[in-house]
């Protein structure tokens, strides 16, 4: 593979892209029975993706800025700090998806209106004041809170929105699953970064709470993320597929044992993968059980 794309490629970090996409696929879901609007489906799953790369290319470009990455950094290279990419070129590539994805926000404010505006707008700004501005939401311990918003009810719902024009009780809550998940990403990305974010004044969530609350709070929401299933079975009690979904769990569950002990280090990057790996294929198994 050529040089420069391994380079975008390591920038735009393509293991967060299925934890972007699976809130879109549960979303779509609970919409299934109505009849789907493909356009509208795709244009929205593009949206999402772009959202999301613009995010992680904002959060490069402004923590090399603000100093918090450095040579001590646990986490995945980011190309900024490493001279990569220079920081020009990182700041176009984010502006440039921003654009993208309102333009195809526009396209999809004629099937759903003012509504789909205000979702779109505010979804590129909290993107981009996530860790860009004069005072970041993720310096403030806003991270995770945010992460619930956007990755749970605003994408679920508003992936819902589009197809149906509608929305619901049951469709909010069901949405509640893949944000306390992204959440949980979140806490667990801040957990890994505590001792960097201290040095640099970055003030966490998991720095106000430390490091044995931190753990104990990103464990919950993992499991209230298996009740939102049960909940949704409750309601419609021949979806029983559903429960599928928080069984998967298991497939990661050295992963949470490791989470509760394992000491801060680089292993808590595969930590991170498992929760983004374990918030597709429970979005997935969701999905299927709804359908079904």
């Amino acid at each position: 593979m050529n040089e420069q794309i391994k380079t975008w490629m390591m920038a735009i970090r393509p293991k967060t892209l299925p934890a972007g996409a699976a809130p879109v696929i549960l979303g779509l879901a609970l919409a299934w029975e109505n009849g789907l609007c493909w356009w509208a489906a795709l244009a929205t799953l593009a949206c999402c993706m772009l959202l999301q790369i613009g995010a992680n290319l904002v959060n490069d470009y402004f923590d090399f800025a603000h100093g918090v990455d450095d040579k001590d950094r646990l986490g995945p290279d980011r190309v900024t700090q490493k001279g990569l990419l220079a920081p020009g070129r990182v700041r176009a590539a984010f502006m440039f998806c921003f654009g993208l994805a309102f333009l195809l926000g526009v396209l999809l404010a004629f099937r759903g209106g003012w509504v789909i505006v205000c979702i779109g707008l505010a979804s590129i700004a909290t993107a981009y004041l996530y860790t860009g501005g004069p005072k970041p939401l993720s310096y403030l311990g806003l991270g995770e809170i945010f992460a619930f918003i956007f990755f749970g009810p605003v994408a679920v719902g508003g992936t819902y929105y589009l197809q149906t024009l509608t929305i619901s009780k049951t469709v909010l809550v069901a949405a509640m699953g893949p944000g306390f998940l992204a959440a949980m990403l979140m806490s667990v990305n801040n957990l890994r970064d505590m001792a960097s974010d201290t040095r640099t004044g970055k003030r966490t969530l998991a720095i106000m709470l430390g490091n044995r609350r931190t753990r104990i709070f990103s464990l919950s929401l993992l499991l209230m993320s298996w009740l939102i299933p049960l909940i949704y079975l409750g309601d419609h009690p021949g979806k029983w597929i559903v429960i599928a979904a928080p069984l998967s769990a298991q497939l990661f569950r050295h992963h949470w044992t490791e989470l509760s002990r394992a000491p801060i280090g680089p292993g808590m990057n595969d930590i991170l993968a498992a929760v983004g790996q374990f918030t597709f294929v429970y979005a997935l198994l969701f999905a299927v059980g709804i359908i079904v």
